[in-house]
């Protein structure tokens, strides 16, 4: 059940919203930490992609498949162990003279939930491997990882909280790069899943050791009425973070359990690729986000429009361009094994699940302010029933080709649906009211990454490919000074 925004907490007073040290100059802080961001985030992106061609080579399609059902499981145990407790993080930490306090005992109250949560899990594990139902080399790797990794985004959240995004990059490079890479040199010597998987798990533990060491959470009894208070409004986040974890990562389970262990390897590659614009959006929503809520309320939502939009605008040529290219994209990341045709339909529509994401996070901080978070939860749960419903809908049947674009289909479909549910609720229980043209710039950044799943892989239809990503690199030239201009203020 939604909390109301009636001037009161739960039954803890509201203490009064108090802007960051940077909300003076929002436009500054914006345009100087996303491009820290940016960077750090294009670095793990980056470097996930570098790994990636060799990992598939050295795995295999079926070995590779089961390391990304791997990685989504160790991801939805540590959603479900954050409790939704990060977006509650980063508001409380603005919220009066004891906000950074409250933060980091909530901080504390995640890795106390992860351990928990770890726990249990490896008292299942041991059940199950004594029945003879589970392998001790495969379940406790994942149980590690899970705990390793919502201690790091405890940590991290902490580090945006108070606008350092350098300390953010070190761990998330950490946390992505240096464990996939530990990862693939451990199944050069072993080519199997648990390897890879074992490994992993070391790298991120050391990460959760060092956020632990620099962003000092505390324990939840430090403040204990208002980490209270914190828990209950995060209560309805925790079905959003899990509905949120499947839209995001579900569809390679689904890949997997639809067209098989081979078919979730090949869409897993074309999944990488279309994140590439996705993260840009979450680099750019990592500064812009604690901006928004530090910055004075009788001008927040109005500068939330006006910058969304174009933050938008950029997630949107980022992409058409990623789609467009996509063919040599392909051919760089996956050898002949695997079905090109299909990594590049599924690209392009992949590519633009980042433009609706970013509409989506501007709305869902104005309902989040409000004190609105079942009506996160509801978005989310049924943007995931959409996901579920067209992938059983459009994969069985279609062959790999067509089961593997399908899948990127059903999750397209799933982020449009969010971003309307949360974009009407942003409207109903906020000022927060979007321009016109930024439909204008989703509409046609879509409309161009659809373009580049559909277009042929050779020929005229290559041509005229690199046309139109010329085309959009040159439209970002222009825009780029205005784009600057807004973000500056």
């Amino acid at each position: 059940m939604a909390l109301h925004g009636t001037g009161t907490f739960g039954s803890v007073p509201r203490p009064p919203s108090s802007p960051a040290p940077t909300a003076g100059r929002p436009g500054a802080s914006l345009g100087g930490h996303a491009v820290i961001y940016l960077v750090g985030t294009a670095l793990q992106g980056l470097g996930v992609l570098l790994v990636l061609p060799f990992a598939t080579r050295v795995l295999g399609a079926a070995e590779f498949g089961r390391v990304a059902t791997g990685l989504v499981l160790v991801q939805m145990v540590g959603t479900i162990a954050a409790a939704g407790l990060p977006q509650v993080v980063l508001r409380e930490h603005h919220r009066g003279e004891e906000g950074p306090r409250v933060a980091r005992a909530l901080a504390g109250t995640m890795v106390l939930l992860a351990v928990g949560l770890g726990v249990v899990g490896l008292a299942l594990a041991l059940v199950l491997s004594a029945t003879g139902h589970a392998d001790l080399g495969q379940w406790v790797p994942l149980v590690v990882a899970a705990v390793a990794l919502t201690t790091v985004v405890a940590g991290q959240t902490l580090m945006r909280a108070r606008l350092q995004p350098w300390g953010f990059l070190a761990l998330a490079v950490l946390a992505t790069v240096g464990a996939q890479l530990a990862g693939l040199l451990a199944a050069r010597g072993e080519p199997t899943s648990g390897r890879y998987l074992t490994a992993y798990a070391v790298v991120l533990v050391v990460a959760a050791v060092v956020s632990l060491a620099v962003a000092r959470p505390l324990p939840p009894t430090v403040e204990r009425e208002r980490v209270r208070a914190g828990v209950r409004l995060a209560a309805p986040l925790l079905p959003q973070a899990a509905a949120m974890l499947g839209l995001l990562s579900g569809d390679v389970l689904l890949a997997r359990a639809l067209v098989g262990e081979a078919g979730a390897g090949t869409y897993q590659v074309a999944l990488q690729l279309g994140n590439m614009p996705f993260v840009l959006a979450v680099a750019l929503f990592n500064a812009w986000g604690p901006l928004v809520l530090s910055h004075p309320l009788d001008r927040r939502w109005a500068w939330t429009a006006r910058t969304g939009t174009a933050l938008t605008t950029v997630v949107a040529a980022g992409a058409a361009g990623v789609a467009l290219l996509g063919p040599w994209l392909v051919a760089v990341m996956a050898d002949p094994g695997f079905d090109h045709v299909a990594m590049v339909g599924a690209l392009g529509v992949i590519c633009t699940v980042s433009i609706s994401y970013m509409l989506y996070q501007g709305s869902s901080l104005a309902v989040l302010d409000a004190e609105r978070t079942g009506r996160l939860a509801w978005s989310a749960l049924a943007a995931l029933a959409v996901v579920v419903l067209v992938a059983l809908w459009l994969a069985p049947g279609a062959g790999a080709t067509g089961g593997v674009v399908g899948i990127a289909v059903a999750k397209a479909l799933g982020y449009v649906v969010l971003m309307a549910l949360t974009t009407r609720f942003a409207r109903t229980h906020s000022s927060l009211r979007w321009p016109r043209r930024v439909a204008v710039v989703a509409l046609g950044g879509a409309a161009l990454a659809l373009a580049g799943a559909v277009l042929p892989l050779s020929g005229p239809g290559a041509w005229l490919r690199l046309a139109l990503a010329a085309l959009v690199a040159a439209g970002a030239l222009v825009l780029a000074p205005r784009i600057v201009r807004v973000l500056r203020g």
